[in-house]
């Protein structure tokens, strides 16, 4: 009976201390969106382990939700590529066709490439403006995609 007590409250020390260690944020995922407004030890374990028991957390990272805040991956990936590519892929928009503009369509998901091409071809001069950088083109061209 003392051991069962004792190893009880070595579990419950263990826990809380690592609650204490580990989580002084919680990622993003489903625990960020049941326990983020609250805050202590206990919630931020809670909080992590709901995301790691239900894998919210990549899902939250990749699609920016369940309190993700950084940028989309499938984004960090359209923005390389702009940057290596802005000059072939500036042309192929404005042609409204090409193999950059073909890639990048492929990176996007996009279903209809025909009308994808057609609004990013629409949108020229909205999105490669003087002064635009790479994360500027990006961001106009994941929004047409929207």
């Amino acid at each position: 009976m003392l051991k069962s007590k004792i190893a009880a409250a070595l579990a419950v020390v263990s826990l809380t201390l690592t609650a204490s260690l580990f989580a002084t944020k919680v990622g993003p995922g489903l625990g960020y969106v049941i326990f983020g407004d609250k805050s202590g030890p206990v919630y931020d374990l809670l909080a992590a382990t709901t995301n790691g028991t239900f894998c919210s957390e990549g899902f939250a990272i990749t699609f920016g939700t369940s309190g993700y805040e950084g940028s989309l991956i499938g984004m960090e990936a359209t923005e390389k590529f702009v940057n290596e590519n802005m000059d072939a892929l500036a042309a192929d928009i404005a042609r409204g066709e090409g193999e950059y503009v073909d890639t990048l369509a492929s990176m996007l998901n996009v279903a209809d490439t025909v009308a994808f091409k057609a609004n990013l071809q629409d949108n020229f001069d909205n999105i490669f403006s003087a002064d635009a950088s790479a994360k500027d083109v990006s961001e106009k061209i994941v929004a047409i995609v929207g």
